[in-house]
């Protein structure tokens, strides 16, 4: 008699209820959802009576359906949507510092000595749409550029003086540098007027001579200056 029995037993299977199979909500999952729920349903068991503490982490289901984990994600949206699981404890911490997966409750079992709530059976036809959860990354910051440009705020200042040389006479032997201010709209081609070159006597007394008027001609000899006037009227 208890070879019979052993006989006709099946090996271990996941049972689905036809009413479940029947419903409007599970014929509007995805395919990735349903296999998504059939190994959740997998992990209950009829001795323990585990229903509340099924877990699967993202991790393991993606290994296990060969899938992306953000899809297992979007089926695990997909499922509760419908009415088919409820999550019972949120994912948290460990205290070995290792995260814990969240755990489910399939609405089609009893849970805690109560009837089995069938919320997918009060589905109301409200099509499901995903919704991504933002990202927590901080955006990244950009640096500005240090752009070389003629706007005088973002010229250095070295950038901003320009060092000139005025060459004096050979005979003097002194080499005079000056240092100009370049403005934002002059152009680094745009020539620079030189300084007004002075001679010898000039350097040597200090002063300047008397300019020349049309009343009075300075007569200059080839060599130097003699510094002799003459009137116009009396030549």
């Amino acid at each position: 008699m208890g070879r019979y029995k052993d006989k006709n037993r099946l090996p271990p299977f996941v049972p689905l209820l036809i009413g479940t199979l029947d419903s409007p909500a599970w014929k509007a999952l995805s395919h990735g959802a349903k296999v998504l729920y059939i190994a959740l349903k997998r992990r209950y068991s009829v001795t323990s009576h585990n229903n509340g503490r099924i877990y699967l982490s993202q991790r393991m289901a993606a290994r296990e359906l060969g899938s992306h984990h953000n899809e297992i994600a979007r089926w695990y949206r997909e499922l509760q949507h419908f009415g088919f699981i409820v999550m019972t404890v949120p994912a948290y911490l460990g205290v070995e510092g290792k995260g814990k997966a969240p755990r489910w409750r399939l609405t089609e079992l009893g849970y805690m000595g109560s009837y089995p709530t069938r919320d997918f059976e009060r589905w109301d036809r409200t099509p499901f749409k995903d919704q991504k959860t933002k990202s927590r990354a901080f955006p990244a910051l950009s640096v500005p550029e240090n752009r070389h440009t003629g706007v005088q705020e973002n010229l250095t200042l070295e950038a901003k003086s320009v060092q000139e040389s005025t060459h004096i006479s050979p005979q003097c032997g002194v080499q005079r540098i000056q240092h100009r201010l370049r403005l934002p709209y002059q152009d680094a081609q745009t020539p620079v007027a030189a300084p007004p070159q002075t001679n010898s006597a000039e350097r040597s007394t200090g002063h300047q001579p008397k300019q020349d008027t049309p009343d009075r001609i300075r007569v200059e000899t080839p060599n130097r200056w003699n510094g002799a006037y003459r009137d116009q009227e009396g030549a």
